[in-house]
């Protein structure tokens, strides 16, 4: 077990002094309800938008500001964790034989590194040098149920414009974002969201990735906080619709629609230190699925920041 901690420990603490501040995202039901919202920006990959998602910018903008918002919380911005990957289906993997085998590789190095992360955030919390039960838990299990019903919740609030519901599930970014676009809307027209069923079963919801890595604590705190991150994809078929009460509730013309929509869904816990107690998920927003082009700039900048903290 201490040969692990060694092998994790690079893996768990090299970002730490070149972390990218990224932007939270936008679930794709706010956007349908005329927020006028989209997918927030990460790592790694080329920016290609369309209605509902926008892409990770390059890695050159790791140097980006943090929103003058975040200052109001007293917090650093809610970063996603390194290499989070939400790769595609296996019949969507290029078709020429060596992208497919260099995609094969980066997902199975990746999913080797994290779970080895993992097992060493396990090692540490155990008492006693290795010799009692770790007091850290992860909660896999209870990451998707978790995910749906914050999914149900989030969406609910939009629609109902009820802040304080979005302040308790949300990360600050995503709070922010959805406060100021509820402000935006215009008085007297109101949004409802239903969800009309779950689908595609046999391949959602599901654990696309889970993660552990340590975040800066603070603004005031030159510490670090660790924190663990799920990415659960959600398949749904949801039902929005806008009403104008100036006309005595009548539906907005255009705006009742049912949509199929594939949600990457991300949830990101604290883990109090010492104890090693999770605090509530909260929802940081949602994420594209990747390309073999995203999975190689994102393992390159990856390496070139655990080079740079080693220095």
């Amino acid at each position: 077990m201490a040969d692990l901690a060694r092998i994790a420990r690079p893996l768990l603490l090299a970002p730490r002094r070149h972390l990218i501040i990224r932007t939270p995202a936008v679930m794709s039901s706010a956007s349908c309800l005329g927020l006028g919202l989209r997918h927030g920006l990460g790592l790694g990959q080329k920016q290609k938008r369309d209605k509902f998602t926008a892409a990770r910018p390059s890695p050159r903008s790791r140097k980006a500001p943090a929103q003058k918002d975040m200052m109001n919380f007293g917090a650093m911005p809610s970063l996603l964790l390194p290499l989070t990957a939400v790769p595609p289906p296996i019949w969507r993997f290029p078709r020429s034989p060596v992208k497919f085998a260099q995609l094969s590789w980066l997902l199975i190095k990746n999913r080797v590194q994290n779970l080895a992360a993992i097992l060493g955030i396990y090692f540490v919390s155990m008492k006693g040098k290795g010799l009692s039960r770790p007091q850290f838990r992860a909660g896999r299990r209870a990451a998707i149920p978790t995910a749906k019903a914050l999914h149900a919740q989030m969406s609910e609030a939009v629609a109902a414009g009820d802040k304080d519901t979005l302040r308790r599930i949300c990360t600050p970014e995503l709070f922010q974002t959805f406060a100021g676009a509820i402000d935006a809307r215009p008085r007297g027209v109101r949004s409802e969201w239903e969800l009309v069923r779950y689908d595609n079963r046999l391949r959602y919801p599901r654990l696309a990735d889970f993660r552990v890595s340590y975040q800066p604590a603070g603004p005031a705190s030159k510490g670090l906080k660790l924190r663990k991150q799920a990415v659960v994809s959600i398949s749904s078929v949801q039902r929005l619709a806008r009403y104008d009460d100036a006309r005595g509730g009548e539906v907005v013309p255009g705006s009742e629609r049912e949509r199929h929509l594939v949600e990457h869904f991300v949830l990101q816990s604290d883990v109090k230190d010492g104890t090693f107690e999770s605090e509530p998920w909260k929802i940081w927003g949602t994420l594209p699925e990747m390309s073999y082009e995203t999975m190689r700039e994102d393992a390159a900048a990856y390496l070139d920041l655990a080079a740079t903290s080693q220095r």
